[in-house]
């Protein structure tokens, strides 16, 4: 574990340490998704089906109100079954990166009695969550993948790649949780921005309408957002069967290198205060 007086990790060696910690706890990992996903669904009458019903909802009221009454398309002349398996596809990695960031800001601070645990494994705590995101995430791209099938165009040999932009994906959402979980230690209003940062994020996004409606004076802000990328990445996989723009790809890649390497340094930096302050 490391000390005040140590010598400081590189960021490229804590994710490494971070990932391998996470890696070698998976058992633990496992446990931890387990016991949140029946906490999230035990008691409800529908249960685990609520992961696809919620987003089914909420795409039928997204439909109507941007497709139908304001007559956004994602292309020229596509009709409502086109724009619903389009807005689905965006809201899939939207929920994915909401959730996951929401949940793991607060991860350590709900925490308290694991943290004061000798040894214990900290990292599992938003690893854990980020998870749990993920593998709701999978059911519903199963469920799009389906959708794609009975009333698209099918799927082609671009579907293979989805695993690697999921995986690409997580390594974003867990160096920015992980991030957060700490800032939430110190700043008790953290997971208050973060809930406001998120809704706006959700609509600064190409979600509900396509990239290519973006005002010309805010490109820039368009193409510095990570999450802009992953919406196209699976867009172009999954739905326009090719494959996305080398820029695209080397945006996530970097912004997810770039947040994993933080995230895990600071992490593990002051992770040794955590006790003290949960």
């Amino acid at each position: 574990m490391i000390r005040a007086n140590d010598e400081p990790e590189s960021a490229g060696l804590a994710a490494t340490r971070g990932l391998t910690t996470l890696w070698v706890h998976r058992s633990l990992l496992w446990a931890f998704v387990l016991r949140d996903l029946r906490h999230r669904y035990t008691g409800s009458s529908l249960g685990f089906f609520w992961t696809v019903v919620t987003p089914l909802l909420e795409l039928i009221t997204y439909t109507f109100v941007f497709h139908v009454i304001m007559g956004v398309r994602f292309v020229e002349g596509g009709g409502g079954t086109h724009y619903a398996l389009f807005l689905f596809s965006g809201m899939i990695t939207w929920y994915a990166v909401s959730d996951g960031l929401a949940r793991a800001t607060t991860a350590i601070t709900e925490n308290g009695h694991l943290i004061k645990k000798v040894n214990f494994p900290m990292e599992v705590l938003p690893g854990a969550i980020i998870a749990s995101a993920v593998l709701n995430q999978c059911i519903r791209l199963g469920l799009l993948a389906l959708a794609s099938l009975a009333l698209g165009r099918g799927l082609s040999w671009t579907f293979l790649l989805v695993p690697f932009a999921v995986a690409v994906e997580a390594a974003f959402v867990l160096g920015v949780g992980m991030l957060l979980s700490v800032t939430a230690v110190f700043f008790k209003d953290t997971v208050h921005w973060v809930k406001a940062i998120l809704l706006l994020w959700m609509f600064v996004t190409p979600i509900f309408y396509p990239a290519s409606n973006y005002p010309e004076q805010f490109k820039l802000l368009l193409l510095l957002n990570p999450l802009a990328h992953l919406v196209g990445v699976f867009h172009e996989l999954i739905l326009n069967q090719r494959l996305p723009h080398p820029h695209s790809v080397i945006v996530i890649i970097v912004m997810s290198a770039l947040s994993l390497a933080i995230g895990s340094s600071v992490f593990r930096h002051h992770r040794d205060r955590f006790a003290d302050l949960v």
